[in-house]
């Protein structure tokens, strides 16, 4: 915001929104891709920034959270007991919570995604995040306008590499075909971020992992695992 003058950034900073996202798609046993996001205004993300970094800090401190690594007790959680592991995890899923993220998610099977468009798909197609990607901004574009939002979405996501750098080529061909209400809700080019440095992104992951998770193992009660206080929040999906 440092570039801004005054009344804008204070304005910007009060009633502007902010979506981080993050995608999960498991080990080889998993038919989904998922991507999720949570979503709040720019003043909050502030204050959910300092909560998260003090409980990265709470003894036992780690620097920064990545679910796969709290799953496979490796990185961060290299030598943790699984119990004080799963402290950890619902210590960050309630302080996450807490700050009332709206969150959404689209997800796609691989194995359909394989079997039927990728074999006939133009080579931007070809990739299964594109769809995720512009699904998710979308949506949420439409659900602010029925909401009666009037302020647009920044977006940051998780580092893909090439493949957010191609999906992202297409974003301002994707606003200008909108409809111009939803069009002006929808923000400046989607930013692709590290999510050992940006800590909203990290409580992307963890919502990514919980929801891909309860559409890959059905049978598990999901309200017993640690990471489900982010869940139960104002939340759209997207299949």
């Amino acid at each position: 915001m440092c570039g801004y003058g005054k009344a804008v950034r204070d304005a910007k900073v009060m009633v502007m929104f902010k979506a981080y996202f993050d995608d999960s798609c498991g080990d080889e046993r998993s038919k989904t891709l998922l991507l999720a996001g949570c979503v709040q205004k720019y003043s909050v993300w502030a204050n959910f920034s300092m909560s998260w970094e003090a409980g990265l800090a709470e003894s036992p401190r780690i620097r920064y959270f990545h679910m796969r690594e709290a799953r496979k007790l490796e990185g961060e959680f290299a030598g943790w007991k699984a119990k004080d592991r799963d402290a950890k995890i619902r210590l960050l899923a309630e302080i996450a919570a807490s700050y009332n993220p709206w969150t959404i998610t689209a997800w796609i099977s691989r194995t359909e995604h394989t079997a039927i468009l990728k074999p006939i798909a133009p080579f931007m197609l070809q990739q299964p995040y594109f769809d995720l990607f512009y699904a998710v901004i979308l949506k949420l574009a439409e659900w602010h306008y029925e909401d009666g939002v009037t302020m647009p979405v920044d977006y940051v996501f998780d580092e893909q590499g090439v493949v957010g750098v191609e999906a992202a080529i297409w974003y301002e061909h994707m606003k200008a075909w909108q409809k111009p209400e939803i069009a002006a809700l929808m923000g400046s080019t989607p930013k692709f971020e590290n999510d050992k440095i940006v800590l909203p992104l990290q409580a992307a992951d963890m919502l990514a992992w919980h929801l891909r998770r309860e559409k890959d193992y059905p049978q598990e009660n999901s309200s017993k695992w640690p990471t489900a206080p982010v869940v139960g929040l104002l939340h759209a999906e997207v299949h």
